[in-house]
């Protein structure tokens, strides 16, 4: 029986990508379990299909012509998106395979402090996953969402939409970040009062939480001055020793930044009783998934030591 040419085509798609990828015919049979001979006859007329060279071959070893290059972005997406289509299938039936690649978007502050940790503790649990990564504004990570080009979005506010799934990952209360050489951090708690007329480092009024910190100053009628407004976190807490200024931010965010800043500390404020919520947000087919299992199973376990120091519950 004649073998279904669209199928077919995909065997060619799922070759050219492995020898670009590799490098080596051998190298690419030997990731798709098939013979070398196999690979070459599958190149040879993909090629032939094409009507022009992609690949060189020079003492032994392929290169990718121009035109294989040109091609190979396509290719790579196209390959993600059959496979993503084959994970929605098995979701179907109840069966589940872990999605790579793994597309994420969150904001700078869990780009910079939380992701890292996360993925390392990932990789570590599957070595042959790949992961993107973007910073994308809350308002952006729907649409991203929704047509696919983001899997997992971390944020600090919740996604609302019907056709996508948010859960809260933890709570974490607004804390004051100070230099260690100012005068407050010779205190072990601050009232909001203590920070009347000092300078002050704001996050981006595109940002969820400007319009939180913004309110908690305001609240208690506490003057301040802003000296520096940014949206990049790691720039803003970087700047606090130097401008001799304060920053509000999650005890989580700044714990994880005066862990590798020894220049910077942070102290508990009596009257800043509100909190960060962190959201994990997907499509539906992804609820329940082994990929959101494997996410949530590593962000506890790279987060464990520090959610129990600062008493943080996660799910």
């Amino acid at each position: 029986m004649n073998e279904n040419p669209k199928i077919n085509r995909f065997k060619y798609i799922e070759a050219f990508s492995e020898v670009v990828s590799h490098g080596s015919v051998s190298a690419a049979a030997k990731k798709l379990g098939v013979s070398q001979p196999a690979v070459s006859q599958l190149i040879k007329k993909l090629e032939e299909s094409v009507g022009v060279p992609l690949f060189v071959r020079r003492n032994g070893l392929i290169f990718p012509t121009d035109r294989a290059n040109s091609l190979r972005d396509d290719v790579e997406q196209l390959l993600m998106q059959l496979d993503k289509i084959q994970m929605q299938l098995n979701f179907g039936r109840g069966e589940g395979l872990v999605l790579s690649p793994l597309r994420f978007s969150a904001s700078l502050s869990v780009v910079n402090e939380i992701l890292p940790r996360v993925i390392s503790t990932m990789h570590n649990k599957k070595p042959d996953m790949l992961f993107y990564v973007n910073s994308l504004p809350i308002a952006s990570m729907s649409q991203a969402i929704r047509s696919g080009n983001v899997d997992f979005a971390l944020s600090i506010r919740e996604i609302q939409h019907a056709s996508i799934i948010s859960k809260k990952l933890l709570s974490a209360r607004e804390v004051c970040v100070i230099p260690k050489k100012h005068r407050l951090a010779a205190k072990s708690t601050l009232s909001v009062y203590d920070i009347h007329n000092e300078k002050m480092i704001m996050a981006s009024r595109t940002d969820p939480s400007y319009e939180t910190h913004r309110a908690l100053l305001y609240k208690h009628k506490i003057r301040y001055q802003k000296i520096l407004e940014s949206p990049f976190s790691t720039l803003s807490m970087a700047m606090i020793p130097d401008l001799n200024a304060l920053s509000i931010n999650n005890v989580l965010i700044a714990e994880l930044v005066c862990q590798h800043n020894n220049l910077l500390t942070w102290r508990y404020v009596d009257e800043f009783i509100d909190c960060t919520d962190f959201y994990l947000s997907m499509p539906p087919w992804l609820n329940e998934s082994p990929t959101e299992g494997l996410f949530l199973a590593s962000f506890r376990e790279s987060l464990k030591v520090i959610t129990q120091k600062l008493n943080i519950n996660t799910i």
